[in-house]
């Protein structure tokens, strides 16, 4: 691909949407469009695959794979959905995938588990960390996965439900289950 002289400066990119940023980059190559969107979301979603591989080098590749094929084939974007949930839910895909290519999994969910901070007040102390890891664990995938993505990722309730292609009531319901269990767990654990 071909850099193009853009109409538009990298400042212009902030104020555009997702959507809007993919459809300059596929029609008209506009590679600075590109580097905004992956600006915006490879952190975010390095985080959110690192904490379900628990193997945040494996999740950097992932992520940047998905770009990769994102930039030489735009066309995998299917712009009547919303990039945010399209990515993770390519993401979250790409992982599946090479899980099940992966002969030794228990080798790789035995790593280290990469966590980020805790949204609502900025910082977690490392044990509650460990308690709330050490509770996520006896979740379910799903469970274990929307309450990564509402917590770590800041997703909203409907972004989860088009990434796992269910009702936004499903969606709450397994949330509510997975802080149930964690409280339940860690009140246990600290009496």
């Amino acid at each position: 691909m071909s850099k193009k002289t853009s109409k538009y400066e990298r400042k212009d990119f902030l104020s555009f949407s997702d959507e809007e940023l993919m459809k300059l980059f596929a029609l008209e190559n506009n590679e600075l469009a590109f580097e905004e969107v992956y600006k915006r979301y490879f952190n975010s979603l390095s985080k959110y695959i690192g904490w379900m591989a628990k193997d945040i080098d494996m999740a950097k590749d992932i992520v940047q794979g998905v770009f990769s094929k994102l930039y030489n084939n735009p066309q995998l974007y299917n712009s009547d959905k919303k990039f945010k949930t399209w990515v993770y839910a390519t993401a979250k895909n790409k992982l599946t995938n090479q899980w099940r290519d992966i002969k030794n999994r228990d080798r790789i969910l035995s790593e280290s588990l990469f966590l980020t901070e805790d949204t609502s007040s900025g910082v977690t102390s490392d044990s509650k960390m460990i308690q709330i890891t050490e509770a996520l664990e006896n979740l379910s995938e799903s469970h274990k996965d929307i309450f990564v993505l509402k917590y770590s990722s800041n997703l909203t309730i409907k972004e989860i439900s088009e990434i796992y292609n269910c009702s936004e009531g499903t969606v709450k319901s397994r949330l509510f289950y997975a802080m149930k269990k964690i409280k339940e767990i860690i009140n246990v654990k600290n009496q």
